[in-house]
């Protein structure tokens, strides 16, 4: 693979995205040695555009979340904007779906490996966004009575999200890296889910 007159973008998507598979399949961030391997590129090309491994990490993990927050958001403005609960469901089962297909970076953001990173503003405002339409969510289905009580809503969706990334933790945690849950976790975990809405649910 050659990147001469393909620029740096090209670069950029490609190694972050070879980071992402390499940290997968290990369980470890890679180096920038081991993603320049893989993309079969001297190191100095991947230099000339990476500072070092934190910089490519970080440009991973963000790009990674930038499509948590692009997928919730298709996910809920295909669905009918009077039934937030119905919104609130494709926005969880969007954020299992991403997970499912980013398991690298969702478990490595749940553990030492890449837990620093969840105090940089910059990588997380992405995630942070998805939780703040999920509690505008939770707000409005409580102004039309569909959830039972007056429990703050970011008190509700870090309820949900814990929910979620519990289960999938332990889903993926179960199984060699790389190896994604099954289909009867994923309706074990999605029926679980349904469960948990209806419980909040008036």
């Amino acid at each position: 693979m050659t990147y001469q007159n393909r620029g740096s973008r090209n670069l950029c998507t490609d190694a972050t995205s070879a980071f992402r598979k390499l940290l997968t399949k290990t369980g470890r961030p890679p180096s920038l040695d081991e993603v320049a391997a893989a993309l079969e590129i001297p190191p100095e090309t991947l230099a000339s555009v990476f500072r070092d491994e934190a910089h490519l990490m970080e440009m991973a993990v963000e790009s990674a979340l930038l499509r948590l927050h692009d997928r919730c958001i298709r996910a809920t403005t295909v669905i009918d904007g009077a039934d937030p609960m119905a919104q609130l469901k494709a926005l969880a089962d969007a954020y299992i779906d991403w997970a499912i297909d980013h398991p690298g970076v969702f478990l490595a953001l749940h553990s030492p490996t890449l837990g620093a990173l969840r105090k940089n503003a910059r990588v997380t405002r992405f995630e942070q966004a998805v939780i703040a339409l999920m509690q505008r969510l939770i707000a409005r289905a409580q102004q039309d009575g569909l959830l039972a009580g007056r429990d703050d809503p970011g008190m509700l969706a870090e309820l949900i999200r814990s929910f979620i990334c519990g289960a999938l933790h332990k889903a993926m945690l179960e199984r060699l890296p790389g190896e994604k849950p099954g289909p009867g976790d994923l309706a074990e975990m999605r029926e679980n889910l349904r469960l948990l809405l209806q419980r909040l649910a008036a």
